[in-house]
């Protein structure tokens, strides 16, 4: 098998490890935004998140059509190669950098799970919080400030301008 093409699936493994190094990093930063509660910050982190990882899509679309190229060489199908399997058709010093790459990627990836799930929930928590509020100042009635011709207290009936949940 060429040597070059194992070389080449490696270098894109190590690429999209950078970015998502990068990424992870930005998630960090984000869970401080959030809970600072900066909104602006957050727009210019999402929106750098994104251009990362439509450079991710792009690296795929490498990664793939390289296993599909090796997937030839060996003889395997492209649907069913792993890291594990091209690692029993590569030398070991080739198969412990290709299982290095898998188990680094995996724990990156792993970490920035965590990380986002962290900060969907602090998300989550201010729209509740935000839900909260505007029910609480929107059903507060003027009981007691308006009266009817009688002379009696009218009868107001909360006002609720924000009762959808979306």
């Amino acid at each position: 098998m060429n040597d070059q093409l194992i070389n080449d699936l490696m270098d894109v493994l190590l690429q999209e490890s950078k970015i998502y190094e990068d990424i992870l990093e930005i998630s960090k930063n984000k869970t401080d935004v959030i809970v600072k509660g900066k909104v602006n910050e957050l727009e210019n982190i999402t929106n750098l998140e994104q251009s990362l990882i439509f450079k991710i899509g792009k690296l795929e679309e490498s990664r793939e059509s390289l296993v599909a190229e090796i997937s030839d060489a060996i003889g395997v199908n492209p649907s069913e190669m792993t890291v594990s399997e091209l690692e029993k058709h590569v030398d070991k010093k080739q198969a412990d950098r290709l299982k290095e790459h898998k188990e680094y990627l995996s724990s990156i990836i792993g970490e920035i799970k965590n990380i986002n799930e962290i900060n969907s929930k602090l998300i989550k928590n201010s729209i509740d919080f935000i839900d909260f509020s505007i029910n609480i100042l929107s059903s507060i009635s003027a009981e007691g400030n308006n009266y009817s011709k009688a002379g009696q207290v009218a009868d107001n009936k909360k006002k609720n301008y924000f009762d959808i949940k979306l």
